[in-house]
Parts: structure tokens; sequence; C-alpha cells
């Protein structure tokens, strides 16, 4: 979930200029879902985003034109957050519309992770969506027209079905982001959705708490645990959430049969496996997954 400082970064980035008084509402509602979402209320929070998204649209009237991938985006993280992952996906589809619109150029932005990553729309559909969008001559005042008009065309979007099943954490340190996002391109091309807390656009300094959220409604997970962070306490949680047989620790090894030491994670019956290479983790990680539990 982004944090006012990021919505605002957002939006400087992207050109668009609200007036203060959409800026202060941004304020005012987050406080409210900031409040929701630490009490596990994600429905309260998603009216929350619901309720600021009818206020822009009504504050931009019918010739002027605001960004609203922010909310769109959170709506969808609200339900995502509740299991419905279906109509999270029409959300994250409104967001990814919003940032084409918006954007001059193919978009790499949060919805864009999520419908490509999770929902498995491809790279070329969803180039193909943002080169319709950007070719156009009238830019719709919501996405909702727009999704309309594109689908009614005879084009498809098409995403596959999200469930707890499919569903692939992956944690670390994310100075070790490069690893992560090999980790997560495996469990991609293995059929399967990853789950990255960062791909959701969460405030930094939440990362951890929106990590922990996350993790929940998934049914495995994979760890790099080279270096420590907040991750370890991912890990625990998630021996509690998942069958530990669904759970996979990985490290970086130096030595051929080095372990991996750290003192929190002792006495865990969770597989910890070493690597040397990239194809090392890659073969790890396939084998670990052919193998999930269900």
């Amino acid at each position: 979930m982004l944090g006012v400082k990021e919505m605002m970064e957002m939006i400087e980035d992207k050109k668009t200029h609200l007036p203060s008084e959409i800026q202060d509402l941004y304020r005012s509602h987050e406080v409210m879902v900031l409040q929701s979402i630490e009490g596990n209320n994600y429905s309260s929070a998603e009216q929350e985003y619901k309720d600021l998204l009818s206020e822009i649209i009504r504050a931009q009237g019918k010739k002027t034109r605001y960004h609203k991938g922010v909310p769109y985006h959170q709506i969808g993280y609200c339900l995502f957050l509740q299991g419905k992952n279906d109509d999270a996906f029409t959300y994250f589809l409104y967001a990814f519309i919003e940032d084409c619109i918006t954007s001059d150029s193919f978009p790499r932005w949060p919805a864009f992770r999520n419908l490509h990553g999770v929902y498995k729309i491809s790279y070329e559909d969803l180039h193909a969506l943002f080169n319709r969008i950007r070719s156009g001559s009238t830019v719709p005042l919501t996405p909702e027209d727009y999704l309309r008009i594109y689908l009614d065309s005879g084009n498809k979007i098409e995403p596959v079905s999200v469930r707890r099943e499919t569903k692939v954490f992956v944690g670390g340190n994310y100075k070790n982001i490069a690893v992560l996002r090999e980790i997560e391109r495996i469990v991609m091309d293995c059929g399967l959705s990853p789950i990255l807390a960062s791909n959701f656009k969460v405030g930094e300094s939440e990362i951890y708490f929106h990590a922990m959220l996350l993790l929940q409604d998934c049914g495995s997970a994979i760890f790099e645990i080279t270096f420590d962070a907040g991750h370890l306490m991912e890990i625990e949680r998630a021996t509690k959430l998942i069958d530990n047989r669904n759970i996979l620790l990985l490290y970086q090894q130096l030595e051929q049969d080095k372990k991996h030491y750290t003192r929190m994670l002792w006495g865990m019956e969770v597989g910890q496996v070493g690597y040397m290479h990239i194809d090392e983790l890659e073969e790890n990680i396939k084998s670990f997954l052919n193998g999930i539990k269900h």
C-alpha cells in the first residue's frame, strides 16, 4: 500500500496536476486506510479507497481528467488481501489502463507486474493494450469506459485462475533483488503466481508488514536467506500458515556442502538448500515446486 509521500511522487512523476483539495483527500483517506489495514479490516480499507476514487471522479467532472491509478491499484490490493482474486484483477487492469493513459512509455508500474506476474497476462497482450490506448484520439475519463470499448472490439485479456495453491510467496533481503527477480521468473515459468511484496508498491518502511499480509493467502513460499533481514520474521510466520513441506529456504554457498547458519532458523523443520550458480538455483526451485503438497 502506498504512503502519502509515495503517492505524491507517483503523481509528480506522471506530471498529473491535482488540486490541493484532492491531495488533502489522499491524506485524510489514508489515515483511515492504515487503521483498517492494521486491524485486518481489508473491506473497510477497500471502501475508503472507493470513496476516494468517487470523490476524484466527481472533482474532475466531464472535461478534466486526473490520474486515478493509485486508488484503482489500492482497491485491487485490498481485494487481493481478502482473497477476492478475480475482483482484484479487474481493478489492477483499471490501474494499468490509467498508467497507460498517463505515461509516455510502456509502464512498468505495480499494476503491470501484478497482471503479468500473478495473472499471467502476456507482455505482448499488455503492450497491445498500451499501444491502442496511446494511439487513440480521445482519452476516456474512466478506465471502465475504455476497457468496455476495448473488449467489445473483439480484443481479449484472459487471466489465469489465481488460487491459494497457485500463489508462491517470494521473500528475502531486498538488497538481493536480482536473485529474488530470478526466483520470480522461475516460479512464473512453472505456471505459478509469484507474490513479492515489492510488486504491490507498498511503502518501503512498511514492506515487511505488508509482506506478512500477502503471505497469509499463499500455498507455498520460497525465501532467499543468504543475507539476514526482516524476512526471518516472515519465515517464522510462514511455518504457522503453510505446510512446512511447502517452504523452501535457499542460500548461496561459497563452498560445496557448506551450510548456512542463522540461529533463528535452528530447529525449524524446513528445507534449506544451497546453490553455487544460477542453474543450480533454478534446478532446486523447480524440484521443490514439482513436489509441493496440496
